[in-house]
């Protein structure tokens, strides 16, 4: 701790002092901020150490003041400017939507269907990849004639049960001509995007859209002409 007291004036200030560099000095304590000059000395000394040449105001902060021995005030950086908004080119704006309609695929895909069976009732039945290769795999059974073939729904809570061959016939089918037709669609969408030309029309684009007749796979176009599209 050291005492300050300002060229021309009696009270004494208890402050914590340092030196920032040659040219500004540090007070930290209850001190009026005055340009008047300075001496310090320890406590029950005399010592009176020179600063009358610090009579700039250099910066206040909380508790602080600084001075300054050369007229110099701080100046604020001025502030970095904001970077500028990254903008995709086309290509990479192609290939987040090739990567959306992809997931938007497997979505739709692994949902399932509904399948009207025999007895006129309908079921639905997811369509993970598991489900696939399962599904898959039940055709031997059906073409061998398996009269009881068990299957699941999607419903977790309903218990295993046996699937004549007729109804498994139904949903093994339906199964795949559903996969069939988003597997196809999404690659002829894919050739689609990636052929479009500017950024709205890519943006634009949402699973499900018709795919114009220029970009149609001959299966695509068989498909299309059995829904009637």
């Amino acid at each position: 701790m050291l005492l300050m007291k300002y060229i021309g004036l009696k009270t004494e200030y208890e402050i914590e002092f340092s030196n920032l560099t040659k040219n500004i000095v540090q007070v930290k304590g209850d001190v009026p901020a005055k340009t008047h000059g300075f001496t310090l000395s320890r406590p029950g000394k005399n010592d009176g150490w020179d600063y009358s040449e610090f009579t700039t105001i250099y910066r206040e902060l909380d508790g602080v003041i600084q001075f300054s021995n050369d007229g110099s005030v701080y100046v604020p950086p001025e502030p970095a400017p904001e970077p500028e908004p990254y903008v995709p080119t086309l290509e990479e704006v192609k290939e987040c939507k090739v990567s959306e309609m992809n997931a938007a695929q497997q979505a739709v895909i692994q949902s399932g269907i509904d399948v009207t069976l025999t007895d006129g009732t309908i079921e639905h039945f997811t369509l993970t990849d598991h489900d696939q290769t399962s599904l898959m795999g039940l055709q031997t059974q059906v073409a061998q004639g398996a009269e009881s073939i068990p299957w699941h729904t999607s419903d977790a809570t309903e218990h295993c049960k046996y699937y004549s061959n007729a109804d498994m016939l139904l949903i093994v089918t339906a199964a795949m001509q559903y996969v069939t037709f988003h597997v196809t669609y999404f690659r002829d969408l894919r050739i689609y995007i990636n052929d479009m030309e500017d950024k709205g029309s890519v943006e634009a684009v949402t699973y499900g859209i018709i795919i114009p007749e220029e970009y149609r796979s001959e299966v695509l176009k068989d498909l299309y002409a059995a829904m009637g599209v």
